[in-house]
């Protein structure tokens, strides 16, 4: 490990083990897996590899646009969404940042990285997790450069409603502040069209989306990820502050391929998605677990029980996420991916044991 550095995230579980028939439930990675498509166009463009990839990934953002229904030069390309996360701070210059915790840990590592003074607004349990207006008002008093909004959010799987991040845009407008609103595991959900950000663009150049092929595309590994605004200077300086040729020949051919069908994919998705959730939620439930209702591919549960679910779950090949280091939360807490119809029965299997 190195030094100063603290990896906080899930999907490492074979690395940390060494086992590579661990099952991960740590990492939310759409259990349908890759589009058709996808390997065979990495495999035909492999002799392009000789040759240096499109800065600007043109042909990609053209797809990009049309799937999303902006112009491209809405759209920016990058080397996941937590290539983008870290090149906000430099492009907005933000002194001060604000988020709701907890919520992705990257936020905070991006504003830690640029130096960023960081503002932290607390989601508590008995809400729910749930943001409402108060965190529009704390934002008018905190008065920061940038927000992170995380819709729905990482670990809680809460939708923020759309007529408060009308509020908070309308708000941060007012102040000359950028609202950043992760999109990453909207696309899971049943509600999707009516919690997309998207609808705010035309009276909101403060407003950038951010959204990744990573988790709903089953592509984590070839790591590609978009940010969508109006305000073009701002495309100009996310592409100043960072690398270049920050996504290659073999991510934008696999990029254009998992968009090619993507409504079906993504329609196949949501239905498989939300009734194995349901049933993974009753059953968690059921054994005593509380289990707060979800719009991701993920659960987020607290245990009532003094044993570490996490160890208990590792020791029988299966990890899933303890949330103890998320702000406000501890030991206590544990998200879990939505996988497949098998391995979710294997994970409740192994709860049942533990449990009982």
């Amino acid at each position: 490990m190195r030094e100063g550095y603290v990896y906080s995230h899930g999907g490492n579980a074979t690395y940390e083990s060494g086992n590579e028939s661990i099952l991960d439930l740590s990492a939310n990675i759409n259990p349908l897996g890759m589009p058709d498509g996808v390997k065979s166009a990495i495999i035909r463009d492999i002799q392009n590899c000789g040759r240096y990839p499109d800065s600007f990934s043109g042909k990609l953002r053209e797809k990009i646009a049309l799937f999303e229904n902006v112009t491209p030069d809405w759209v920016f390309c990058s080397n996941g969404a937590s290539d983008i996360i870290f090149r906000l701070p430099r492009a907005v210059q933000a002194k001060k940042i604000m988020i709701a915790a907890p919520t992705f840990s990257d936020y905070e590592r991006s504003a830690s990285s640029y130096g960023s003074k960081i503002i932290r607004y607390q989601l508590f349990e008995a809400d729910g997790f749930s943001l409402d207006d108060d965190f529009v008002e704390s934002v008018k008093n905190a008065k920061p450069d940038l927000v992170y909004v995380c819709n729905p959010n990482n670990p809680t799987g809460r939708l923020m409603e759309s007529y408060l991040i009308g509020k908070l845009l309308d708000c941060c407008l007012e102040m000359g502040a950028w609202v950043a609103v992760d999109e990453c595991f909207l696309d899971f959900s049943e509600k999707a069209c009516d919690y997309t950000s998207k609808v705010f663009f035309g009276n909101h150049p403060n407003l950038i989306v951010i959204k990744a092929f990573t988790k709903l595309f089953a592509m984590p590994g070839i790591r590609l990820g978009y940010a969508l605004c109006a305000d073009e200077a701002l495309m100009g300086r996310l592409y100043l502050h960072g690398a270049e040729w920050s996504v290659s020949n073999l991510a934008q051919v696999a990029g254009m391929a998992a968009l090619e069908g993507a409504g079906d994919y993504i329609r196949q998705t949501v239905q498989y998605v939300s009734a194995e959730r349901t049933v993974m939620e009753k059953t968690l439930a059921h054994l005593g677990y509380k289990v707060f209702k979800s719009a991701a591919n993920y659960t987020f549960i607290k245990s009532p029980y003094p044993s570490d679910l996490r160890e208990g779950l590792d020791a029988k090949g299966i990890r899933i996420r303890s949330c103890g280091n998320y702000h406000g939360l501890d030991n206590r807490y544990y998200r879990t991916a939505v996988s497949t119809r098998k391995n979710n029965e294997m994970f409740l299997a192994a709860v049942k044991e533990i449990t009982n």
